[in-house]
């Protein structure tokens, strides 16, 4: 009941959304509790069988986001509803312009153990773009994601204003999109290596920021991410356990994934 539940109170009365960036962020923030390494197909049905019983152009929508947003399996369960609902003649007038933004451009500002890069995201033949913020901490063990962060559209000259501005007192730095998705992914491998987690708005965030890098969400590894003291749901509940088992080999295969995108990438 817990992604019936989780629908109910965040749809609550809202029947339409009108606008891609609101769908797409409505859709990040219901995708993350069920897109954590090692869940199975049980756990993430879950959130995926009450949207398609609500069977609307919103729960169409939602679920387009979901496919283009997730990891497996809860993208291939997304996309296959997707089907279904089109097959009964509901679609989202939306869907063909979610997660579409791309990257167009990026700056780096240097910070005291760290950096923070921002990001222009936007989408092809549209005036508005988003300005998304990545601070990357430098620990001494290593590099970690400490925060992942997405703006509300803007115009394009106001967003290009941003990334040209000091942040802080650090005057920006060009970085190519590429530079950025080799940090992030280098910064995901060594959090994996040590147990550190992503905060709430982190995970909410960085599938679309790697989807606007690469044209897709699972590029990068998954993370789990931090919960607050008092709940153990993600280990208390069957799948969770489940997946907390499965951790350990995800790392591995994560481990091996990367060594194979590097390879690809020559």
């Amino acid at each position: 009941m817990i992604g019936q539940e989780l629908v109910d109170s965040v749809l609550g009365d809202v029947d339409r959304i009108d606008d891609v960036a609101e769908l797409e962020h409505l859709a990040l923030c219901l995708r993350w509790p069920f897109d954590l390494p090692g869940v199975d197909a049980e756990w993430t049905a879950a959130l995926i069988k009450p949207l398609e019983r609500r069977g609307d152009e919103l729960a169409a929508g939602l679920l387009v986001a979901l496919a283009a947003f997730s990891h497996q399996p809860l993208g291939r369960q997304a996309a296959n509803a997707v089907a279904r609902l089109s097959g009964r003649g509901v679609v989202s007038p939306l869907a063909d312009r979610v997660g579409m933004q791309r990257v167009v451009a990026a700056s780096r500002h240097e910070i005291p153990d760290g950096e923070v890069v921002l990001v222009m995201m936007r989408r092809p033949r549209e005036r508005a773009a988003q300005v998304g913020t990545v601070v990357i901490q430098s620990l001494p063990c290593g590099d970690v994601i400490e925060q992942v962060s997405v703006k509300p559209p803007v115009r394009r000259s106001r967003a290009r204003k941003t990334l040209r501005a000091r942040f802080r007192a650090s005057a920006p730095r060009r970085l190519a999109p590429r530079a950025l998705l080799e940090r992030l992914d280098a910064a995901a491998e060594h959090m994996i290596d040590h147990v550190i987690d992503l905060d709430e708005l982190s995970a909410t965030w960085l599938p679309a920021v790697s989807r606007a890098l690469t044209g897709r969400a699972d590029a990068l590894p998954q993370l789990w991410v931090e919960r607050p003291a008092h709940d153990d749901s993600r280990r208390s509940s069957p799948a969770g356990a489940r997946a907390a088992r499965r951790a350990e080999r995800t790392r591995a295969k994560n481990r091996q994934a990367r060594a194979a995108r590097k390879r690809n990438r020559r």
